[in-house]
């Protein structure tokens, strides 16, 4: 992979999840991982190859872990905890933008009913809405389960070093 490449794709990552109110290296650090050839890296890997401090890293790797995206194992042969992202943290973002989409469907469906008496350009957007974002919020509710009760692919062994 082109490291250029690589770094955009890895800012945008990190642009998306600020957007979605993480920290912006929290981004960086998963699709660092995400895109690494190596299935585990080291906090000190991480922090050398992003450019950050440990102390960065250490923050939004537990932070990564919290939210079902990052786990933690130990590399035979080496010293110190190493990271990888889990095969279900996919699944995690899709379940947090589910939630999302829910809270959206449900403010909108609360305004419809709070005008109910009434047909306005406001009501007619706020239905729209509730149907909409509540169908989104089915379907990535349906995916994100289908997705975390599939069976977990193996993982490759980091090499001795």
């Amino acid at each position: 992979m082109d490291p250029q490449q690589r770094a955009d794709y890895v800012e945008r990552w990190a642009r998306v999840l600020e957007q979605m109110g993480e920290a912006r290296i929290t981004g960086r650090i998963y699709a660092h991982l995400a895109t690494a050839e190596e299935p585990y890296l080291s906090l000190q890997e991480l922090a050398d190859q992003l450019g950050i401090s440990r102390a960065s890293v250490s923050t939004n790797t537990r932070r990564l872990i919290g939210l079902g995206m990052l786990t933690s194992a130990a590399v035979p042969g080496s010293r110190g905890e190493h990271y990888a992202l889990t095969p279900t943290g996919a699944a995690a973002m899709i379940d947090r933008a589910a939630k999302a989409a829910r809270v959206l469907e449900e403010l909108a469906a609360e305004g419809v009913r709070m005008r109910s008496d009434v047909v306005t350009p406001g009501t007619q957007s706020l239905r729209m809405m509730a149907e909409v974002y509540g169908a989104v919020a089915g379907d990535l509710e349906r995916r994100a389960t289908a997705m975390a009760s599939a069976p977990k692919p193996a993982r490759r062994r980091k090499a001795a070093q």
